[in-house]
């Protein structure tokens, strides 16, 4: 119970800057509370002064009263309810801003170590349990519990002795509610998980349609769906069990309590202790108690849902962010990178992705990194855009060490296309100035150019304002590479990382992409890894990368006539290919052909 306290603190915490609506909130909920009662009293009068007594004035202004007073409480539940979400709504979408911006936030290693699927949940399912918890549990438990103590009020100032025996099934109830709450916040943190599973189920199998359909494995996704959909299914019909069962044993020690004061009330009745109208007021009154008591036993399901997912978004807010402790800031690098010593093993691994590398790259230089897979060259690139923290060693930056760097300033130096573009559901102009920013239509248009990009875009359906769908799946692989060249020309850095950019590509289309990447790489310094011979011959220098060491440094002809570890890697034809894509160089071959070109 603590730590569901702790829970709704905090959770109230994001309520605080609204606090004045909150404020004529509870205000109105006070209303309405404090007209219930009095609406129940007027049957005194009605019985004992109209019916009974038969008094004129009575007979008129009870009824009046009655009308008043149920307008008044009307209008009042109105106006807690319309205030009370509106507090929620806000508070829900400080939240889901807040939820996103912090997922941005977070170091990569932090989003490798979760699915995707569990980190999209939080926002499409935990946030929307939250704000049930906030909104209709907010009203329900303030106002019934208001209306439950003042109409256990008025019953004690009609007859306390009677009222006793109410209070005396309280610490049953409260026995019920904990034991419930502890089952019920359990089953919905694993109903989280579940829906966190299916969320990544999901995603996978509609990234992975095309090779569903290829390797015939839909019986199999199937299967694994119905599995999660399964384990969910029951895990929600748990809380439902529990639930169902919470509010039926409330109810039946009420009713319990209220069969003895009924019975002792009419005995008082019958002894003239008693008025009709009195007894019937006290009756009515107790009556009402039960709808408030059997909601706030019925709500503790929405609380319990809302306290794991709150508790599931804490966990995530709590997440350190990227470290950005550095404070030096670089107008425009010159593009010298240095490693001194770098070493960088991945979370989980004792074997490092990279051990005690130092190199030097002059500003302006093409350097190429070849490797067998898991040699340590991505892990690289990585490391100078600081995805992931050096464990020991250093990389500079024209001098200037990364980690005394701010991100921002770092990250302004650097440009980077990957193997597979990282395009969003927006027209061909926007994914371009995703670039930069605000910048012109000439400017983007001239970008396009350089990619070669022209060529096609001109032929969409509305030329730059097209929309390219989700990741850019309207357009080809070629084309998604050219928008995502076209995005770093716009960006104009010094420092320029390419990772795979041609692998994934026909011929004709690596040849488009090829020639403007070498347009790119003019007057950049830029890491290139890549399995292309043609893009590997054109650096300045090539690394050879095994266990993230560097074994050989050099140019493609003197690497060759070393016949070291970069000619068994073109000999193996595994990791670097002709120009062609499909037959494999040999060291041989390639040495003659060097020859023979003088």
């Amino acid at each position: 119970m603590r730590d569901s306290f702790q829970l709704y603190r905090r959770l109230l915490a994001y309520i605080k800057p609204y606090w004045r609506v909150s404020a004529l909130s509870i205000l109105a909920m006070m209303a309405v509370a404090a007209s219930t009662p009095l609406l129940t009293h007027q049957l005194q009068p009605l019985l004992d002064e109209s019916l009974i007594a038969k008094n004129r004035e009575a007979i008129l202004w009870v009824p009046l009263t009655i009308l008043l007073i149920a307008c008044a409480k009307s209008f009042a539940e109105y106006v807690s309810s319309v205030s009370s979400q509106w507090v929620a709504n806000k508070a829900i979408e400080d939240l889901r801003r807040l939820v996103f911006n912090h997922q941005m936030d977070l170091p990569v290693s932090t989003h490798q170590a979760q699915t995707t699927g569990r980190m999209l949940s939080r926002i499409t399912y935990d946030i929307p349990q939250v704000g049930a918890a906030l909104s209709t549990a907010w009203i329900v438990v303030i106002q019934d519990t208001l209306t439950i103590l003042a109409l256990l009020g008025y019953l004690f100032f009609k007859a306390w002795h009677l009222t006793l025996i109410i209070f005396a099934i309280g610490p049953a109830v409260a026995w019920i509610i904990r034991k419930a709450s502890t089952g019920m916040r359990a089953s919905n943190r694993t109903q989280q998980n579940h829906m966190g599973d299916m969320t990544c189920a999901v995603e996978e199998q509609l990234a992975g349609l095309r090779e569903i359909k290829i390797f015939g494995t839909r019986e199999h996704e199937a299967t694994r769906f119905a599995r999660i959909a399964t384990r969910l299914r029951k895990e929600t019909m748990r809380v439902v069990r529990i639930s169902s069962a919470n509010v039926p044993m409330v109810q039946v020690l009420a009713f319990g309590a209220v069969s003895v004061v009924i019975f002792a009330a009419s005995r008082l009745a019958e002894n003239s202790l008693l008025s009709p109208g009195e007894f019937v007021a006290f009756i009515a009154t107790m009556a009402m108690i039960f709808e408030p008591i059997r909601r706030l036993t019925n709500i503790n399901s929405t609380i319990q849902r809302g306290l794991a997912g709150a508790q599931s978004i804490f966990e995530l807010l709590d997440l350190p962010a990227e470290a950005d402790t550095g404070t030096q800031k670089i107008d425009r690098a010159r593009g010298e990178i240095r490693f001194e010593h770098a070493t960088f093993a991945y979370p989980g691994q004792e074997t490092p992705a990279v051990n005690d590398l130092s190199l030097t790259i002059a500003p302006g230089e093409t350097v190429a990194f070849v490797g067998a897979s898991g040699s340590g060259k991505t892990t690289l690139m990585a490391l100078v855009a600081r995805f992931f923290e050096l464990q020991s060693g250093r990389i500079l930056i024209d001098g200037v060490a990364l980690q005394d760097m701010s991100l921002a300033s770092l990250r302004e130096q650097l440009a980077l296309v990957g193997q597979h573009a990282a395009l969003f559901d927006d027209s061909v102009v926007n994914n371009i100035a995703y670039g930069r920013h605000g910048a012109s239509q000439s400017d983007i248009e001239t970008a396009a150019a350089q990619a070669h990009a022209l060529e096609f875009i001109n032929k969409l359906t509305q030329g730059f304002d097209t929309r390219i769908g989700t990741n850019g799946n309207q357009l080809s692989g070629g084309q998604r590479q050219r928008l995502a060249i076209a995005r770093a020309f716009l960006k104009n850095a010094p420092i320029l990382l390419l990772d795979e950019a041609t692998s994934a590509l026909d011929n004709e289309s690596e040849r488009v992409v090829r020639e403007a990447l070498v347009e790119l790489r003019r007057d950049r310094t830029v890491l290139v890894v890549a399995h292309r011979l043609t893009t590997i011959r054109d650096a300045n220098r090539i690394v050879v990368m095994e266990r993230g060491r560097i074994v050989e440094i050099g140019n493609h002809e003197e690497l060759l006539a070393a016949n070291g570890a970069y000619a068994r890697l073109l000999a193996s034809g595994e990791d670097i290919v002709e120009d062609s894509g499909i037959a494999p160089l040999s060291a041989l071959q390639a040495f003659n052909e060097t020859m023979a070109r003088g």
